[in-house]
């Protein structure tokens, strides 16, 4: 939480690096990882890190995504814990930014994988890790590199644990990801007219908009 990882900020680019370098490659590596930074494809963005540990070509592969970068601290604006950039507990809450997007999620599934070496010492299976660090300013460059990348990032499973939780007791787990296409729309509306039926204006202008997301996947 300490390193802030605000990729909506251009003059904080160095933390990005820094969380890469000096949090989860030290980290993946205690766990038998091998850490690779990239600069991001575009040439302006936040790097980008995979990591491997491989423990048989007859084993099944994990790829697991995560991302570093958070939105903008807003510091002034907490009301509980110790600010964004300090983790502290409340309760049953951790408060901090990133705890729950995407720090947290990804922290979580290291400290799964640490528990499983532990306990029978190997995985038994291989781990591939994908960290970005500009989620939060819309993955620029990722789906560049993910293409330059296409071999290093071959798997069999994709555990993304980015996203919404729907009940706060119960994990949320969802078994398939559409993705998203994001688009401009400008409209240039007609001039308003009545209906013959009611006299009312006419709302035909705008409907299509409220359509959009009946547009198939």
């Amino acid at each position: 939480m300490a390193i802030r990882t605000e990729s909506q900020d251009p003059d904080l680019g160095p933390a990005l690096q820094t969380y890469l370098e000096g949090e989860m490659a030290p980290t993946l590596a205690a766990l038998g990882f091998i850490c690779s930074l990239h600069a991001n494809p575009d040439g302006r963005h936040g790097p980008l890190m995979i990591a491997k540990r491989h423990e048989g070509d007859h084993l099944p592969t994990v790829l697991i995504y995560g991302h570093g970068d958070v939105i903008r601290g807003q510091d002034a604006s907490w009301t509980r814990g110790h600010g964004p950039w300090t983790l502290a507990q409340d309760g049953e809450r951790l408060y901090g930014r990133g705890t729950a997007d995407n720090k947290g999620q990804h922290s979580i599934n290291i400290a799964a994988l640490a528990q499983v070496l532990k306990a029978r010492g190997n995985l038994g299976f291989n781990v591939k890790w994908l960290v970005e660090t500009g989620e939060e300013t819309g993955s620029p460059g990722l789906a560049d590199f993910c293409t330059a990348q296409r071999e290093a990032l071959s798997a069999n499973v994709l555990i993304a644990s980015d996203g919404p939780r729907l009940r706060r007791d119960r994990p949320t787990v969802f078994l398939g990801s559409r993705g998203v296409a994001n688009f401009e729309l400008t409209l240039k509306l007609r001039e308003a007219r009545t209906t013959a039926a009611t006299g009312w204006p006419s709302e035909e202008p705008g409907h299509g908009a409220g359509e959009c997301h009946r547009l198939p996947g």
